[in-house]
């Protein structure tokens, strides 16, 4: 390059970096550059300028223009350009000066590794014996590690740039996807062992390959250099060497052969490194240690010697020493030093895998769980959390109990320690500082803590199981000791409990924890199997009785609390006989009148009357526990539930009628249609009353129904107008009086609750093809079948309620009123600006002034409809019932979303998940051609229409900065709900036809409705808008799991019809190279490239359009592209060679950044993301979240 050619290089790059050049100069500077990138000879000029001679900014654009004409245009140049650019690396590298800059070092190493793994070691051969030409090793760089080799003994900045090159090398083979790498593993992994390995083992492991030895440069192979030098590093205090060196001997610990590890002792050397009082060096040594307690070893002996190392008492105290060293002060978190504990944590937990193979003679295999049991009781949930399972693990294997028999009741008691709901705990407990770090939201923080606990409860559970009687003594003990208490004697006295304190987190832990005994003594019943059998069954029973009476004794004040021992009561029933659940019962039934104090508060008013409708839910879990052991008193109970009818309100009523109905339709009980008819026709009936069908027959009915002409004619009488200021209007004694009247009819508004209830309980959880299950069918369809146009129809009213354009015909103040009703109120934690006391004092504080009125009509108008949904739920689960009915799809989806104005976002994803999802998994088989033609493409256009309409939104409000925090706050709102409709849109796509790579199998209606939907282009061509718009949407996991939708079906839906093939391959493909050329979706790239090789390999057998479509996004793609794409394409060998070649071509040709830091978080990203992955998944026969609790899901919703 000439000067002037240079000078305007150099000057482009100072216009670029000054703060005072102009945008316009910038972008004008940055063009030149562009072309200066294009040009031929811009490898040589990378060089020039990257020479030391240059500053730092200059040589780093040097160093750019080199990488640019490898990434693209490698396999355009001849084998002397590509030896010219390696002997300017070379040079480069050897000419790196101590005062350069780490970034250019990186930069350097980048370019070292993007040129060696296109070629080094291309003259590998599969056969060892046929010796490379001379001209073959060059063109493969059999040179490289004699280069490396060289600049390892140049300098001391050398030295650190052969580390990075190795570092960076063994990522790419051995850790990243790299498509690159990918496409030549074969001979680049034989190249890293070569150089990484003494000779010495290469002989002993491995056949002789000439070709390998020639381009080996030492005898002693690159690990033991680099082990020799951290040992060195380590003598002199070199604490920098020590980092660099671990950071290197950290990515070639898990794939060379045991021997290595074993022979080198490198384990000792990290050994040496974790008591270094450096922090980084640390993290990188527990790091190290964390992958050698996870490698696998082809021998025994080699895997003995690095995990029977550890597990010798030396071993155990050092890893003790050391965790004790690194804990946190939850008043002041080192992120450095927590970091390093949950690691050092996880690399003790992973230790155990080696359990079964160590020698116990010569292990502390007590101090290894006494270390392990200390950081399960750490105060930090997320190091706890850390040994769960493999508590879990030991305590289900009854040949591992042994092991961890002298720590079980200290586990017991650390457990219990541990259930409390963290979660309800002020931001000054030990436990939510910690949580604070670990979590960016307080929504995942508290999805954690739930997990948590659910972990914590299966560890008491099945430790009780294991010593029940000692267990079940502890516990009596435990609770005698909490009640004595000044905290537990307030938990038990005060009539309203703060939810944040103490007394209530910790009386409610005490009942999880004998909830989880129970279930622990109800395991016992299936896991012990000693010839004591009954006589130990006996003694438990008698000791779970003793309890449970204990229980039922407390005099418990507050609601909640109460609430809570009602449930805890009823865990008890499958161990108790029936004197005892007979009193059970007697204690439910008295606390279903339980009545609010004088002048309680709104807050206890609610919680009292969730705890009254409780009960009714609660007896019904005891129907369907016991329905046979209940038959004998249920005429007896019958008259005692009308007894109590005056005391209850209609919404309590029903639950207790849904009991009468289970108990008498699942037991042996005689004249079960006539109990039937008794407790369901009046309900049924209702649907028929003249009130009902007036009220649903048109809007104006219907909102006289909800009594907002009652409410209207009230603010007349106030002289409230369109412009009264409802939350600052206080309530009179005629609207307190008007208000308790509505909430009477509102309670009996319309009987949607009582018919879901009762057809949900009756059939929850039998099997389609139980007797009991067709015996109800019988009762159900013929009453059913009637009354599916009335519920459509207040379907229908409820969204023509929403929508404003039917309110015009409507006085002033109505209107104003119907719009306050519609808004919604909630707080969204991590959205809201105000905090949720703040939202909830303000919620108070609204029901005492004229706004009551427009919340609670606004609240039971939502409560209604999601009734609807449920209820629509429940009776597409009776077979053909709903699915018989003629022309029920497009009369389905008028009711729906005929009037879909002020539908919101909230609203729509109640809808689609309570409703939409239901009724398309239970629709049968048979009914899927009649049913899915009408609504699927109705259904897919107004779902694509929607979230088109909203994420266009989205992206216009992203571009505006002058909000205030409002209405900030009021767009996060709208987005976080949008992306979460997004997320059950294509749970419900994957509904209809399933998703690449399931955990359960495709069900018989999926397969139906795959049939209907590619055989019908009306059907097919809204899916396939709707799955292209869904994967362009800037939310990645939507992305991710709408590729994997595509990838289910492709292969299905290509080459069957040309006007589909033409739109998959403009529109789809589209949507493919918007993902796969956006860092934002680099989660999903993966798999989009693997639907996108696929759709371009298929298609290019019918002719070249889908080539000229591709060519339509990368101008930059000459013809030596697309003809090296096609060439490799028909010589791979499988779709993931193919994918690696597609991903090479992509890389090629589109237009890239040269943003070093960007690319090098994308790395670091991808680099945590796969191992993640590599987590083991779990049984899920002994997950406890499938084991204990199988009726978790059951009755919860009241």
């Amino acid at each position: 390059m000439d000067a002037e050619g240079a000078q305007q290089i150099v000057s482009a790059l100072e216009l670029i970096h000054s703060p005072k050049s102009s945008n316009q100069a910038r972008q004008e500077a940055q063009q030149f550059l562009e072309q200066v990138k294009r040009q031929d000879e811009s490898p040589l000029w990378g060089y020039e300028l990257a020479l030391p001679t240059q500053n730092a900014i200059v040589r780093h654009f040097g160093l750019t223009l080199l990488q640019n004409s490898i990434n693209r245009h490698w396999t355009a140049y001849d084998e002397e350009k590509k030896l010219a650019i390696r002997k300017w690396i070379i040079d480069l590298a050897t000419k790196l000066l101590d005062n350069d800059p780490h970034y250019l070092k990186e930069k350097l190493a980048f370019l070292w590794v993007s040129a060696a793994k296109r070629c080094w070691g291309s003259y590998l051969t599969a056969d060892e014996n046929t010796k490379a030409g001379y001209q073959e090793l060059v063109q493969g760089w059999h040179t490289m590690d004699s280069d490396l080799l060289q600049l390892w003994m140049a300098s001391p900045q050398t030295r650190d740039l052969v580390l990075s090159i190795f570092r960076t090398l063994f990522e790419d083979v051995y850790i990243l996807d790299d498509p690159i790498t990918s496409g030549r593993n074969s001979m680049l992994c034989s190249s890293c062992s070569n150089v990484l390995l003494p000779q010495s083992l290469i002989d002993q492991k491995y056949e002789p390959d000439a070709n390998l030895k020639e381009s080996k440069a030492s005898k002693e192979g690159w690990f033991l250099i680099w082990q020799e030098f951290l040992n060195e590093c380590i003598r002199n205090g070199d604490h920098s060497g020590v980092i660099k060196t671990l950071e290197t001997l950290k990515t070639c610990l898990n794939w060379p052969t045991g021997t290595l590890i074993t022979q080198s002792q490198i384990l000792n050397t990290i050994l040496s490194t974790l008591v270094i009082g450096n922090i980084k060096i640390k993290i990188l040594s527990v790091n190290c240690l964390h992958i050698l307690f996870t490698r696998s070893f082809s021998s025994p002996d080699d895997q003995d010697q690095i995990t029977g190392t550890i597990f010798k008492p030396e071993g155990i105290q050092l890893l003790s020493r050391i965790y004790n060293e690194i804990q946190s002060d939850p008043d002041d978190i080192d992120d450095e030093i927590y970091s390093c504990c949950k690691k050092l944590t996880e690399a003790m937990v992973n230790l155990s895998e080696h359990l079964p193979n160590i020698d116990l003679k010569k292990s502390d295999i007590n101090g290894y769980f006494k270390l392990i049991l200390s950081s399960t009781a750490s105060q930090s949930l997320t190091v706890s959390a850390i040994s769960l399972n493999l508590w879990g693990y030991m305590l289900r294997e009854t040949d591992k109990i042994s092991m961890i028999e002298p720590f079980l009741f200290d586990l017991l008691e650390v457990a219990a320690s541990k259930m409390e709901n963290f979660a309800e705990y002020h931001e000054d407990h030990p436990a939510q500082k910690f949580l604070e770090v670990d979590f960016n939201s307080q929504a995942d923080s508290y999805t954690f803590v739930s997990s948590y606990k659910k972990l914590i409860d299966d560890i008491v559970r099945l430790v009780i199981c294991i010593r029940a009687d000692e267990g079940l003594l502890w516990l009596n003990q435990r609770l005698e000791s909490y009640f004595s208490s000044e905290i537990g004697n307030k938990a038990i006295t005060s009539p309203e409990l703060d939810y944040h304190r103490e007394p209530f987190i910790t009386i409610i832990a005490q009942l999880d924890i004998v909830t989880a005994a129970v279930k622990g003594v109800i395991r016992w019943k299936i896991w012990y199997g000693n010839a004591d059998y009954n006589e130990k069954l006996d003694g438990l029973l008698q000791k779970v009785e003793s309890l449970l009476e204990k229980l039922l004794a407390m005099d418990v004040k507050d609601p909640v609390v109460l609430k809570k021992f009602t449930q805890t009561y009823v865990q008890f029933a499958p161990l108790l006989k029936d004197n005892m659940t007979f009193r059970v019962i007697e204690r439910l039934l008295t606390v279903a009148t339980f009545e609010s104090p004088p002048n309680a508060s709104d807050d206890l008013a609610a919680a009292v009357k969730d705890l009254r409708t409780n009960c009714g839910t609660e007896l019904n879990r005891l129907g369907f526990l016991m329905p046979e052991n209940l038959k004998a008193i249920l005429d007896e109970l019958e008259t005692v539930f009308q007894n109590l009818l005056p005391r209850l309100s209609n919404t309590e009523a029903v639950s207790f009628k849904a009991f009468l109905l289970v108990v008498s339709q699942r037991s042996s009980i005689e004249n079960k249609e006539e109990r039937f008819i008794r407790i369901v026709e009046p309900e049924i009936a209702s649907w028929t009353d003249p009130d009902t069908v007036k009220g649903l027959s048109d809007l104006p009915w219907f909102m006289e129904r909800l009594g907002i002409v009652k409410i209207a004619e009230y603010f007349e009488s106030r002289g409230i107008t369109a412009d009264t200021d409802l939350l600052n209007t206080p309530m009179d004694e005629q609207g307190l009086r008007l208000k308790t009247e509505l909430k009477d009819r509102w309670s009996a508004l319309f009987p949607i609750r009582s018919t879901r209830l009762l057809i949900q309980y009756s059939i929850e959880k039998l099997p389609k093809d139980s007797q009991d299950f067709k015996n109800l069918l019988k009762l159900w369809k013929p009453r059913v079948t009637p009354i599916i146009p009335h519920i459509l129809q207040l379907l229908y009213q409820i969204q023509a309620y929403h929508n404003p354009d039917n309110w015009k015909q409507l006085p002033a103040i109505v209107q104003s009123f119907a719009r306050d009703t519609t808004i919604e109120r909630f707080w969204q934690m991590g959205v809201s600006i105000q905090s949720r006391d703040e939202f909830m004092e303000e919620s108070v504080k609204a029901m005492h002034t004229l706004r009551d009125f427009a919340d609670s009509v606004g609240h039971i108008i939502r409560y209604t409809r999601e009734y609807v949904f449920l209820s629509l739920a429940t009776i597409s689960q009776l077979d053909d019932t709903f699915y018989s009915v003629p022309d029920i799809a497009d009369v389905f989806w008028r009711a729906a979303t005929g009037e879909n104005v002020g539908i919101t976002l909230h609203s729509w994803k109640h809808m689609i998940n309570y409703m939409l999802r239901p009724v398309i998994k239970n629709c049968p088989p048979n009914y899927v051609r009649t049913f899915m033609p009408q609504l699927l493409p109705q259904m897919f256009n107004t779902l694509d229409a929607l979230l088109m309409s909203k994420w266009e939104k989205v992206y216009i409000s992203g571009f505006q900065f002058d909000e205030d925090d409002a209405q900030l706050s009021e767009e996060m709102m709208e987005e976080h709900l949008l992306r979460q409709v997004t997320q059950v849109v294509i749970r419900l796509l994957v509904d209809c036809v399933g998703q690449y790579a399931y955990k359960t199998p495709l069900t018989d209606t999926q397969l139906e409705i795959r049939r209907v939907v590619f055989d019908n282009k009306e059907i097919l061509g809204p899916f396939l808008r709707l799955i292209c718009h869904v994967i362009m949407f800037k939310d990645s996991r939507c992305s991710y799991n709408a590729v994997l939708i595509l990838r289910s079906i492709l292969q299905d839906i290509m080459l069957k019809d040309d006007e589909v093939d033409k739109f998959l391959c403009d529109d789809l493909t589209k949507s493919l190279i918007h993902v796969l050329t956006d860092d934002l979706y680099r989660e999903a790239q993966n798999e989009t490239a693997y639907v996108f090789t696929t759709l371009y390999i298929t298609m290019f057998t019918r002719g070249d359009y889908i080539t000229s479509v591709l060519r339509s996004y990368f101008p930059n793609a000459t013809d030596l592209d697309i003809q090296t794409l096609k060439l490799h394409l028909s010589q791979a060998k499988n779709l993931k060679e193919q994918r690696n070649v597609m991903l090479v071509f992509l890389h090629t040709v589109k237009q890239t950044d040269d943003d070093d830091e960007k690319m090098k978080r994308a790395r670091n990203k991808q680099i945590e993301q796969i191992q993640r992955k590599k987590k083991t998944e779990s049984d899920v026969l002994n997950d406890p979240f499938t084991e204990n609790d199988a009726l978790g899901t059951l009755f919860g919703d009241n």
